[in-house]
């Protein structure tokens, strides 16, 4: 017989077999898969109907054929192209941090590049995560190929990131997001 807090670990009635354990596990897992898919879906749609901040450099979308050029600021510099056909979109490019910040931090937490489709007003049709940091060095060149179908109402795009950096004596956050709703 088991104890008490192994049953209750293993979601097993009192004097339960192992096989009826498996199975409530599975189950528990999978409902746990789901919770986390779920949570991540709702992650990349949090900026939907938010307008950009003034400060980010909006791009208009061309209806058709291919365009290249530099979306850049104080924290980061991406270069890209895109090719659109119809509703959809191929992008490809680079994104690397300025140099101010290999001068001055030493390691990156994290950065993700975020990929916004806006309507005729400049809010937020869609979102979608471009590229993400996994090497931690400040001095990494994220490089991204996305396709995408253009959202109905898309009249613009433009880009995001979300960071952190760490140094010896702490870190420091650095964004540019869509406002608040």
């Amino acid at each position: 017989m088991h104890s008490g807090l192994f049953d209750i670990m293993f979601l097993c009635e009192p004097g339960g077999d192992m096989m009826n354990a498996r199975l409530k596990m599975t189950r528990l897992g999978l409902l746990s898969l789901l919770i986390l898919c779920a949570g991540c879906a709702g992650t990349s749609n949090q900026f939907v109907g938010s307008p950009v901040a003034p400060q980010q450099q909006i791009i208009a979308l061309q209806p058709g054929g291919s365009s290249a050029d530099s979306w850049q600021n104080f924290d980061i510099r991406i270069d890209y192209q895109y090719k659109r056909d119809g509703d959809l979109l191929e992008i490809s490019g680079t994104a690397e941090l300025s140099p101010r910040y290999e001068m001055l931090y030493t390691n990156l937490r994290d950065l993700k590049v975020f990929l916004f489709f806006l309507d005729d007003k400049a809010h937020v049709l869609e979102a979608n995560m471009l590229a993400r940091s996994l090497t931690g060095r400040v001095d990494e060149r994220l490089r991204f190929t996305k396709f995408y179908k253009v959202p109905p109402g898309t009249a613009s795009i433009t880009f995001g990131y979300d960071g952190y950096v760490l140094e010896m004596q702490g870190g420091y956050s650095f964004y540019l997001l869509p406002l608040g709703k």
